[in-house]
């Protein structure tokens, strides 16, 4: 049987560029989006993985996708434009608790569409067979995103036909609609939900979705793919992970996470906005491996476990700990690049923080970061199923993609 290739691409907001450098050490920074597309039967993406996707379907080559896109200024300042100063009884009420909106919903989706001059309008349907056209061949797409009403995951497939999809015909929207819903994280980032076709979206992290591909792995098995037959490339944009100060817990405090005040409403809400956009992405990917028959590790043997059918990539910020029990900051980041990368948040505007961002990034492709396991021990982090670095997760990858003999 021929395999059935899953690229998925998780939520992150201007931390997608890792995506783009990932994609970049796996193909070449020549490559062009639907160059890529064609390695995949279907590709499912959130937020700033949308993003992403959205400049693969143009077919922009990733350098250009990464520079003039992501690491562009001005295009960062047009997705996150800055609400007006205000002084409004509401406003003074978010000032209070710390969870004020930053940017404006209804100018990210001009600055999409003014991104996307090819196929931003064109309707999700119609995207594979436009682009078969030009390419040859295309992969099926899903966006997720949140119903606002409804309160409810969404998905815009392209997949019209779709066994997943419910029987009554969903919406259509246009590749840049789709994006737009897909991003709007609420309560600390943007105004408004996104609004088209007379309903209201916020980012597919509210539902559980920052990272798609358990979605995408469903929507494979609706459709008929056998579990043996999927093989899938998981991209984040970075996790931090610190241990949390108790007993026992020893190292600088800046690769400690001190606890919040649980007594403190102010300190809620934050964390509350914090963990809906957040969704740490290791529960989708491990109940992905486990649906698709994955091997788990034996309890009585420590050494991990991976499978070429399952790549998981994504760099961690996240303390190393020592044989003496101390935790240390990982080899490629000082003390101090670490706490500072570790504070800064998805809607990454300002150059210095970009430049920690494609800091950690290069430093993660050379090894000196850790690569996210899809199964962590909860003490030392260690990886416990998938690849504890980049190199072994391309290699990994390399293989899974290579044609099956006599296909």
């Amino acid at each position: 049987m021929a395999k059935f290739r899953i690229l998925s691409l998780d939520g992150g907001g201007s931390w997608a560029l890792l995506q783009v450098m990932a994609l970049q050490a796996l193909y070449s920074e020549n490559a062009r989006g639907q160059e890529i597309l064609k390695d995949f039967d279907l590709v499912a993406a959130n937020s700033g993985g949308s993003i992403t996707l959205g400049g693969l379907i143009e077919n922009f080559t990733l350098r250009d996708l990464l520079t003039k896109f992501f690491l562009d200024q001005q295009k960062r300042n047009q997705i996150f434009t800055p609400i007006p100063f205000r002084e409004s009884l509401e406003d003074k009420i978010y000032a209070l608790v710390g969870a004020a909106p930053r940017y404006q919903t209804a100018a990210k989706l001009t600055a999409l569409q003014n991104s996307l001059t090819t196929f931003g309008l064109c309707p999700m349907s119609e995207l594979p067979s436009r682009i078969a056209h030009s390419a040859g061949r295309s992969p099926h797409f899903l966006i997720t995103a949140f119903d606002y009403d409804w309160k409810r995951a969404v998905y815009f497939r392209s997949n019209r036909k779709s066994r997943a999809a419910s029987s009554f015909s969903s919406a259509d929207p246009a590749l840049a609609e789709a994006i737009h819903a897909s991003s709007t994280a609420p309560v600390q980032f943007f105004d408004s939900p996104a609004e088209f076709g007379g309903r209201r979206y916020w980012d597919g992290g509210v539902a559980g979705l920052n990272n798609p591909l358990l979605a995408a792995v469903i929507e494979a098995l609706a459709g008929g793919a056998a579990p043996a037959d999927i093989v899938a490339l998981s991209i984040g944009t970075g996790s931090v992970r610190l241990p949390v100060a108790g007993p026992g817990v020893e190292g600088d405090p800046k690769l400690i996470q001190p606890l919040i005040d649980g007594a403190s409403i102010p300190g809620n809400l934050q964390a509350l906005a914090g963990a809906i956009v957040d969704d740490p992405p290791d529960a989708a990917t491990f109940e992905a491996y486990v649906a698709l028959g994955l091997p788990l590790p034996d309890p009585s043997r420590p050494e991990p476990v991976s499978s070429d059918r399952l790549v998981r990539i994504s760099p961690m910020i996240e303390p190393v700990f020592g044989a003496d029990g101390v935790w240390t900051s990982p080899a490629g980041l000082s003390l101090d690049d670490f706490a500072a990368i570790a504070k800064v948040e998805m809607d990454a505007v300002k150059p210095e923080e970009v430049g920690l961002i494609r800091n950690l990034g290069t430093e993660w492709l050379r090894d000196r970061i850790p690569n996210q396991p899809i199964r962590a021990n909860s003490k030392s982090l260690g990886c416990e199923i998938g690849h504890a670095h980049f190199s072994q997760a391309k290699d990994a990858w390399n293989r899974a993609r290579a044609p099956v003999a006599g296909a």
